[in-house]
């Protein structure tokens, strides 16, 4: 099965965390008012945006309409987190696999935070030197035809 792609794995994960939480909030809410596991499946596959991801999804509901457990499905995909399947075979086990789909979904968006943070923070330093070399460029511009012209008067 195709991962996230690599070339940006800093925001690929970070996609990846906002898609499937996104994911298990839809999932959640469609499982949570009584819609059948696969009709909710097929509605929750649907509002992936990363292609690889929405392609596993769609092969886990293949996988639970012939009869395997959620959780044994996403985690065969290998592309879910492991907080995701873990969190849905407790939901199963215990028969509250709503509640627990809500949390997994509260878990990868903190994830995603924490990544956004992270990329914030990597980023301002870089946007500080820009502006400063934006700045610099604007004084020499300025600065340089007044020492110019102050040298022809000498």
């Amino acid at each position: 099965m195709a991962r996230i792609p690599a070339a940006r794995p800093g925001l690929g994960r970070l996609a990846g965390s906002l898609d499937t939480a996104r994911f298990a909030s839809t999932l959640a809410m469609l499982v949570g008012s009584g819609t059948p596991l696969l009709r909710a499946l097929d509605t929750a596959s649907g509002v992936m945006r990363l292609d690889p991801l929405a392609e596993a999804a769609r092969a886990a509901s293949a996988l639970v309409r012939e009869g395997m457990p959620l959780a044994a499905a996403l985690k065969a995909q290998q592309l879910f987190p492991p907080v995701l399947v873990h969190l849905v075979a407790s939901g199963e086990s215990t028969g509250r696999l709503a509640a627990m789909l809500e949390r997994a979904a509260g878990e990868l968006e903190r994830d995603a935070e924490t990544r956004l943070a992270w990329l914030a923070a990597l980023i301002q330093p870089v946007l500080i030197v820009l502006m400063g070399a934006i700045v610099l460029v604007l004084v020499l511009a300025v600065m340089l035809p007044i020492v110019s012209m102050n040298q022809l008067i000498r």
